[in-house]
């Protein structure tokens, strides 16, 4: 402000600070807002852009029509609500506590559903929607994945600032509308709202008539009139931490003094800015078509084509191994069976917990797929990494109860750029052997193709050893999974080793559907906000609510109302499958070549269906499915299992 100018105010009861926009310092403090740019807390300068702005609430505001208001929503996250998790492998990454985030979702649940019962017209609600799509992913992003302790306390900040901006739309939709519409209402008080400051004599006006505190900037001349001076005004240090949080968000760029002061502009660089760093979680594309050298030996990788040769054919393979005379020489032995296939590549129906009958029927179906370009990869252990039994699968199991944390962390934290591992890769992992040995890079010594895999090698156990933390396996290693402890012993129950197999499944099958549609859909380049509510819809496959990146199944009593079903006639209870296979068959209505029969105007008729209409999409769906993911990534998919009731 100018030297001359003051601040007087026509129906405030207070006088706030000015807050000044320095360039360099709109960033993030100790308590994870803004410091003086705070909007949700703070009046800013006004701007019709974000007018809403000046409708957000204060503390303790008792609204006629609006009856969602938390105190929660205007306290700091101490830092003592932080505590790390050793479940997840990797050092310094934590949790808030359940008390502080079960507050944050009721809070955040009850404003989303005021602002859906909020009158206003669908164009005027539509940056409210976005704003509740943010909220959602935020939510989901503080539960699902542990974060440092300033992340987390700036994400909780993040989240409750959103859902005062979404009171502030509420009360400017249903209060300040209507008013503003009546060209003849006069205000005869402001609304406990947090106001704006402003140098427009006309939009100071107007905020007096509907009833918005306002702080007139204006030279200070002879004709003002001054009823009371405040000499000092309240600083925004009173209710606002000014010092500045390591690490610390800026509000991104442009940061400049012309720039940072236009109201109407750095809100929303705020917000981008903290939706890319604090929101954001990408699921790591799936590798395709990318000829790599493989990971299994030259013997193994000769069987596994001359199984697939043998299933197919019964001819030579070559005419140099063609016999061209009769002689005395004793014959070769004969195998007394066929080589099975890689199960990537042929589907074997697993032990430890039961496929769906239309998915195992559609994976039976393909036969044999010849080998890939490349090695195959997968999100998640694949579930024939835990089949057969003995000691090996017994360590498997064992040591991916203690390493899951680590697995989920990787998968959707950027920080790591992790990518889908290789299937030798994942028996790495779930061996457990995490000592790392340099290389001798002579020439003497193993073949390159040992070296090769043994760099591989090398490089799973700097991943575990090193951005973990996590110590070689051991078998008097105990874990908790599914609020059990599990040690060595514990693994050859036959429900654990379901569960684990299930586990499997479920992970793998969600991850891979959530791949395959952003590759037929190309939504890896539609905004954020587009993808995030694409991967939503995705999501309703596997669950009601929710946003796209529950992949991981959430253990306990919900577990059997929360997962997709796959009975299909003339299973008992088929009927509860209707919900699932609706949503399935949405999604799919946006890839191309969909078959005629899915191409149903209104997918939830499907819940309307009799038994044998019911049948016919439920196989079309999945054999479509199969089909397009054969052919995009040249393996077979991993199904989701068959969840037991008593779980």
């Amino acid at each position: 402000m100018r030297d001359d100018a003051v601040v007087t105010t026509p129906n405030a009861n207070w006088m706030p600070e000015f807050p000044v926009a320095s360039p360099g310092r709109i960033c993030t403090r100790f308590d994870g807002r803004w410091g003086p740019q705070e909007y949700s807390l703070w009046p800013q300068l006004y701007h019709p852009r974000v007018a809403h702005h000046a409708c957000i609430p204060t503390k303790g505001a008792r609204i006629e029509r609006m009856d969602c208001l938390l105190d929660a929503l205007w306290e700091e996250v101490s830092e003592n609500e932080w505590a790390s998790d050793p479940a997840c492998g990797v050092p310094e990454l934590g949790f808030l506590s359940s008390t502080c985030t079960a507050s944050i979702k009721a809070a955040a649940r009850r404003v989303v559903f005021e602002f859906g019962q909020a009158a206003g017209a669908p164009a005027q609600k539509k940056y409210g929607h976005h704003l509740c799509a943010t909220l959602e992913q935020a939510q989901d992003r503080l539960i699902i994945l542990p974060t440092w302790r300033a992340h987390a306390i700036a994400l909780a900040a993040h989240i409750r600032r959103l859902c005062l901006e979404l009171c502030g739309l509420i009360v400017y939709l249903t209060i300040l509308q209507p008013r503003a519409a009546d060209k003849t209402f006069r205000a005869k008080g402001p609304l406990p709202v947090r106001g704006a400051f402003t140098s427009e004599a006309a939009t100071a006006q107007q905020l007096h008539r509907l009833g918005i505190p306002v702080w007139f900037i204006q030279p200070l001349t002879k004709t003002l009139r001054v009823v009371g001076v405040v000499l000092h005004p309240t600083p925004i240090s009173s209710i606002l931490s000014d010092t500045l949080s390591q690490p610390r968000l800026y509000s991104g760029g442009g940061d400049m003094a012309g720039v940072v002061q236009h109201p109407g502009d750095w809100p929303f660089k705020m917000q981008e800015e903290a939706l890319k760093s604090l929101v954001e979680l990408a699921l790591p594309p799936l590798p395709r078509d990318e000829v790599t050298t493989s990971d299994e030996p030259a013997a193994k990788r000769v069987k596994l084509n001359e199984s697939i040769g043998s299933s197919n054919t019964q001819g030579p393979a070559s005419g140099k191994s063609r016999r061209t005379h009769r002689g005395t020489c004793a014959r070769a032995p004969q195998p007394s069976q066929p080589i099975a296939a890689h199960p990537s590549l042929q589907y074997r129906p697993p032990t430890a917990c039961a496929v769906p009958s239309v998915w195992a029927d559609a994976l039976a179906a393909v036969g044999v797929l010849p080998a890939p370009p490349s090695a195959a990869t997968y999100y998640w252990p694949p579930p024939f990494s835990f089949e057969n039994g003995g000691a090996k699968v017994a360590r498997y199991i064992h040591n991916y109860v203690r390493i899951r944390g680590f697995c989920q962390q990787r998968l959707l934290d950027p920080s790591l750029g992790a990518s889908p591992l290789r299937i030798a890769e994942w028996r790495d992992a779930l061996w457990g052997d995490y000592n790392v040995h340099e290389l001798d890079g002579s020439s003497a010594g193993p073949t390159k193709q040992k070296k090769e895999r043994q760099e591989i090698q090398q490089n799973i156990r700097r991943l575990f050893s090193r951005t973990a933390g996590l110590a070689s396996y051991r078998p008097d290693d105990t874990a908790v999974f599914n609020e059990k402890t599990i040690d060595l012993d514990g693994v050859n129950d036959p429900v654990v080793r379901a569960q684990v197999a299930w586990e499997a499944h479920e992970v793998n099958w969600r991850c891979e559907l959530r791949e395959l549609d952003a590759l037929l859909t190309g939504s890896r380049e539609w905004t954020v906000l587009a993808r995030w509510e694409r991967e939503t819809s995705v999501s309703r496959v596997w669950e009601s609510d929710g946003t796209g990146l529950r992949l991981f199944p959430r253990w306990g009593g919900s577990l059997q109302v929360l997962c997709g079903k796959w009975r299909a006639p003339p299973e008992q209870h088929w009927e509860q499958s209707g919900r699932t296979l609706s949503e399935f068959v949405r999604v799919m209505q946006r890839w191309p070549g969909l078959p005629q029969e899915l191409k149903i105007p209104q997918p939830e008729l499907i819940m309307d269906y009799n038994a044998d209409q019911f049948l016919v999409a439920m196989r079309a769906a999945v054999n479509f499915y199969v089909r397009v993911f054969v052919d995009t990534f040249h393996r077979l998919p991993t199904p989701p299992a068959v969840l037991p009731e008593d779980w």
